[in-house]
């Protein structure tokens, strides 16, 4: 049974998941935004040794610490495929105010090793990943649900009672709330989900009583 834990990295508070396999001592990473030097603690005080990094999308507080992590193990960085548009562009991983104000912006400019599609399965520390295509907050944003775990780990595409923002590059509303609806609201009621700031909720909590994105369309 995987183990989670959640280490809150940046200025902007992201959620950062490890997901471990104790059976196999080897761990997933979700999102690093910050902090590698905390989030390798963690890891070493788990005694997991990481395999992956899975990206929900590109934006920069959401992969600060990816350089170093792949430095330090060597590992894979795993992203949705129409978010090459994304990472092929410093100021929409950085939009503004971000970019004016950032002065290290080198660290934000990070290779992905496969970028997935839809539907695709993955296996990856002894568990099983599906991909779901979650555009809206950026065109290229990728949710990962865990089938026997029964969670998905969805970026800044679904909160706990809120949304994800659609003003910076390539967002759009409308395609945000469609990937909630016909997608993630699709999974199994009982569905953990882990997003990128913020508490866990569930699919059938948001169901119920999120305002700003109803189950079925008004």
């Amino acid at each position: 049974m995987m183990r989670l834990k959640k280490c809150e990295v940046g200025s902007m508070a992201v959620n950062c998941y490890l997901l471990g396999n104790p059976e196999t001592g080897e761990a997933l990473i979700v999102d690093p935004g910050a902090r590698a030097e905390r989030i390798k603690q963690e890891l070493r005080e788990e005694n997991w040794r990481p395999v992956a990094i899975l990206l929900t999308h590109g934006h920069f507080d959401h992969v600060g610490a990816v350089k170093n992590l792949v430095t330090e193990y060597h590992i894979e960085v795993y992203a949705g495929e129409a978010e090459r548009e994304i990472f092929s562009d410093l100021r929409k991983v950085l939009p503004s105010p971000f970019y004016e104000v950032t002065k290290k912006r080198e660290q934000y400019l990070i290779s992905v090793d496969h970028y997935v599609k839809d539907g695709e399965l993955l296996e990856l520390a002894g568990m099983y990943v599906t991909c779901i295509a979650t555009p809206g907050h950026t065109v290229g944003g990728m949710s990962y649900f865990l089938p026997v775990e029964t969670c998905v780990f969805c970026g800044d595409t679904l909160f706990l009672e809120n949304v994800g923002n659609t003003t910076f590059p390539t967002g759009d509303e409308e395609t945000l709330y469609r990937s909630i609806r016909e997608k993630l609201y699709a999974l199994p009621d009982a569905t953990r989900v882990f997003p990128g700031h913020g508490p866990a909720t569930n699919i059938e909590y948001e169901k119920r009583y999120n305002m700003f994105c109803r189950a079925t369309k008004k």
